[in-house]
């Protein structure tokens, strides 16, 4: 970002940063949060990311990693780890007895995309290598993708590490026309394991979002990839912060419980 470009939050950025995930679960309000922790140096600073730990931690927790999509503007006022959104997944995920990382990366641009895949990749590498210090066990991580984040799952389900336990995605882009950013070209092509996948659809999406969707959907049973998908039938896209209803819940508790499942299993 040049120095010389203001700051500010277009309205759905606003809109982001002060809504909230419709799902509580007691003990949210007191889940440990360390703040604004590097992860990376670039030419316009750090990169920062957030840890949500839960209240009364005895060990190291298995991992949520939560990947946001974009593509965003360079100079927001907001940065998306700080997003209400976003803070309220890392509260649900902690009261929940696993760790959540949120964090910041530069998907500026759809020709930006593999400067924040690089970020992406630094990032998990710095958890993988600080787990200890971080409180998180990174032989048990989970990848959560949103929206325009999906193309960024590409990269993972080439060559998906076994500290990998499960993968989900939220209202995500997951085909693109750039093969290196299609989860479902790359689940078609690889020949490594996947790990189980859960996937929420948002019914009132974009019609070619959910036409990738689909599409990925048809080569994980081709794959015969173990793969829950939840079908929020009138959710909008964003659902969880923006549809308050019984199925935006259930999805959302659905989720949780397929996590811990894969990564507390032995």
């Amino acid at each position: 970002m040049g120095p010389a470009q203001k700051r500010e939050d277009p309205d759905w950025v606003k809109a982001a940063a002060a809504s909230h995930i419709y799902y509580r679960v007691p003990g949210m309000d007191q889940v440990a949060v360390r703040k604004d922790l590097p992860y990376k140096t670039t030419a316009d600073g750090p990169l920062l990311f957030d840890i949500y730990h839960p209240a009364e931690q005895s060990k190291a927790a298995p991992a949520v990693i939560l990947i946001h999509g974009g593509p965003i503007p360079p100079n927001l006022l907001t940065n998306p780890k700080d997003w209400g959104l976003f803070q309220s997944f890392g509260r649900l995920l902690g009261a929940s007895g696993l760790a959540a990382i949120t964090f910041d990366h530069r998907f500026f641009g759809l020709d930006k995309a593999p400067e924040a895949m690089a970020d992406i990749q630094d990032l998990f590498s710095h958890v993988v290598s600080n787990g200890k210090a971080l409180g998180v066990d990174p032989a048990r991580l989970c990848l959560w993708v949103f929206s325009g984040g999906g193309v960024f799952l590409a990269s993972f389900l080439r060559d998906t590490p076994a500290r990998v336990r499960c993968l989900v995605a939220y209202y995500a882009v997951l085909h693109a026309s750039t093969p290196q950013f299609s989860a479902a070209v790359q689940l078609a092509e690889t020949s490594a394991p996947i790990p189980p996948v859960l996937i929420a659809r948002a019914g009132r999406d974009l019609p070619q979002l959910n036409e990738g969707i689909d599409c990925f959907v048809q080569q994980a049973l081709k794959k015969n990839v173990a793969l829950d998908l939840l079908n929020h039938a009138t959710g909008q896209h964003g659902f969880d912060g923006r549809d308050d209803d019984e199925r935006t819940r259930d999805i959302l508790r659905r989720t949780v419980e397929f996590i811990r499942i894969h990564l507390n299993a032995e």
